[in-house]
């Protein structure tokens, strides 16, 4: 008896599917976003947004979806899984998000400098079920990411995660001459991300106790690549003796001398020229009143 009600319940769901022309494979229609949503020197976050459709007359059950980045040469960079069973109402479609997780320096070296962007591809296989029967598909969408924001956010900011990728190691005076003093600032840039840019120059104007004693550049241009995670700099200041002695007096009655450079660096990276506003503040040497006073 039983195996009679199981073969009619059978019979009367495979005539309602040849009713709709049988159970079709559910497809994913398009790639409807991908966003960055982090970098960090090691890891990477990216939101990949498709559409999944379900072109059956009844709803249908997804419950298994991988998805793969592949680079342009189709090796694995990064991937994601579905993490609960998703219901698509019939003759519809959804939007599914997945953050794909990748290490960052691989992502690097994908990046054109021609344009900026990342050529990959988008692939996938799953699993759906439209009452209790199920089926397999896959897709495989090539798609280009513009980085060309994101880079220009990360490289002239020379900070990640809070922390300051620019870092002052030393401030010296070199030359004192009758109307003008020669400061150089020594500082360590590093490169976490395995970037190749190139630092060119940083025309800057030197404040001591807030007020304007001189201009400055860096001493030379400073060449990254991804083997180069750190490089020691220079900048050069011209320092106008008697701007910098009403400066310094200023300082020193507070008990400590500041300055603060204010500029622009400019930065060849990746086919893109960035001239950006920076900024940085350190400590004068204690006696460089006494230096320029004798």
């Amino acid at each position: 008896m039983k195996n009679i009600l199981y073969l009619v319940a059978l019979s009367i769901v495979l005539i309602s599917l040849s009713s709709c022309k049988l159970f079709k494979s559910p497809t994913v229609t398009k790639i409807q976003d991908v966003k960055v949503i982090s970098i960090t020197p090691d890891k990477s976050t990216i939101k990949i947004s498709f559409m999944v459709s379900n072109p059956n007359c009844y709803k249908l059950k997804l419950d298994q979806l991988n998805v793969e980045l592949l680079n342009k040469d189709r090796y694995k960079v990064g991937n994601a899984y579905l993490q609960n069973v998703v219901e698509i109402p019939k003759k519809s479609a959804m939007c599914l998000d997945f953050n794909v997780e990748l290490e960052t320096r691989p992502v690097v070296k994908m990046v054109s400098s021609i344009d900026q962007k990342v050529q990959f591809f988008i692939t996938g296989k799953g699993h759906g079920k439209v009452m209790g029967i199920g089926k397999k598909f896959k897709f495989d969408e090539p798609y280009e990411l513009d980085l060309k924001e994101q880079l220009k956010s990360i490289i002239p900011k020379f900070s990640t995660n809070g922390q300051s990728l620019f870092k002052i190691t030393k401030t010296t005076v070199e030359k004192i001459g009758i109307g003008e003093t020669e400061l150089q600032v020594h500082f360590i840039i590093l490169n976490p991300y395995g970037l190749t840019f190139n630092f060119k120059g940083f025309p800057a104007e030197i404040y001591i106790s807030d007020k304007f004693a001189g201009t400055g550049n860096l001493k030379n241009q400073l060449k990254f690549n991804e083997n180069i995670y750190s490089q020691d700099g220079v900048m050069v200041f011209k320092l106008n003796n008697l701007k910098t002695i009403l400066g310094a007096v200023k300082g020193a009655v507070k008990g400590e001398i500041r300055y603060s450079v204010k500029g622009r660096v400019l930065i060849d990276a990746l086919g893109m020229e960035i001239n950006q506003p920076y900024s940085y503040q350190d400590a004068l040497p204690v006696n460089i009143l006494e230096m320029l006073l004798n």
